[in-house]
């Protein structure tokens, strides 16, 4: 216990080097360029104070984070059903394997425009784009984690006389579950880098909104401090949901908790 307190608080002092580190040399930049491209820290951290203040980031902030919630649980909850028939039907294996194999590659900002044309520019639009997003990466990352099942654990479901449908739900499903909850954290964390795609047109309200709006208006320091909050939304999430998952899990994650 004693280690990892040690370890720990090594660790955080590193993070807050690091931090400073950044913000010195982001300091001493900023005294030799434009403002406009690079504005001073102190700029950006007004900004911060005053639309944490006038309740406008908190309104950005919560509308952000809804669509890529939203968007990142349909993104799962349609891949793992899909993952499961690929994984246990040859036939679907098949003709769907290569194509969720390929769907990685998809560029998807090219969706962008032929979503407007299906949706329209209203809040079904943002999340679809958001969606696509997430789920091409998404499907074939549950297609790894049911591949690393141990073959064991199968074969011994089948030697007990399991039938396919419990196989999937005593067996498939738990021992692939926490990887696919780390893989959705990290689709999270894919969907917070295109929130600034999806959020330029009819959003209103948005990081991403404040991103292109303020990007148009030569405002370099309101971009800045979006960056900077994605960021750290970002981390938080990340370290917030491996955490749950280590909590929910912890007979995957016991013996690297012992060590």
């Amino acid at each position: 216990m004693k280690n990892k307190i040690t370890k720990l608080s090594k660790l955080v002092i590193k993070r807050i080097l690091l931090v400073f580190a950044i913000l010195i040399l982001w300091s001493i930049g900023s005294k030799h360029a434009n403002p406009i491209f690079v504005p001073a820290p102190s700029r950006v951290f007004e900004d911060l104070a005053l639309t944490l203040k006038d309740g406008s980031l908190w309104l950005a902030t919560i509308y952000s984070l809804r669509r890529i919630a939203l968007a990142t649980i349909l993104s799962t909850i349609i891949s793992l059903p899909i993952g499961l028939l690929i994984f246990n039907v040859p036939i679907a294996s098949d003709i769907l394997a290569p194509i969720a194999a390929a769907m990685r590659y998809l560029p998807v900002t090219a969706f962008y425009p032929l979503l407007i044309m299906w949706f329209g520019i209203n809040e079904t639009m943002k999340v679809a784009f958001l969606f696509i997003a997430t789920f091409v990466y998404m499907m074939p990352t549950v297609l790894l984690c049911l591949d690393e099942i141990n073959e064991d654990l199968i074969n011994t479901g089948i030697t007990i006389g399991m039938t396919k449908l419990q196989l999937i739900t005593k067996i498939q499903i738990p021992a692939s579950l926490p990887s696919i909850m780390n893989s959705f954290i990290v689709m999270i964390g894919t969907s917070f880098s295109y929130i600034a795609v999806c959020e330029t047109i009819n959003a209103r309200y948005g990081l991403g909104w404040i991103i292109q709006q303020s990007s148009s208006r030569g405002r370099t320091d309101m971009v800045f401090m979006s960056i900077i909050v994605i960021t750290i939304l970002s981390v938080i999430c990340d370290s917030l949901g491996k955490f749950l998952v280590r909590k929910t899990f912890k007979w995957k994650y016991y013996k690297a908790q012992e060590e």
